[in-house]
């Protein structure tokens, strides 16, 4: 495994965000595909579960936001 630079702190939300991108993206570029795999399978698996915990289900969550469910037919 390659060693890369730390992560470094934006001046804003924005800036934070871009060097996250990049941290990752160097991350993955410099690592095999198991070891940052392994890692997004987790995020991924912690975001599944909480979505599953929501009490909520599609349709309510944006009838209470005042959004339409599902498509809308283009005219």
């Amino acid at each position: 495994m390659m060693k890369i630079k730390p992560l470094k702190v934006g001046k804003n939300n924005f800036e934070d965000r871009m060097n996250f991108v990049k941290y990752w993206t160097e991350f993955v570029r410099s690592n095999p595909d198991q070891v940052w795999s392994k890692q997004q399978n987790i995020l991924i698996n912690s975001m599944m579960q909480n979505a599953n915990q929501f009490p909520l289900n599609a349709e309510e969550y944006l009838k209470m936001k005042g959004e339409v469910f599902g498509r809308r037919r283009k005219e």
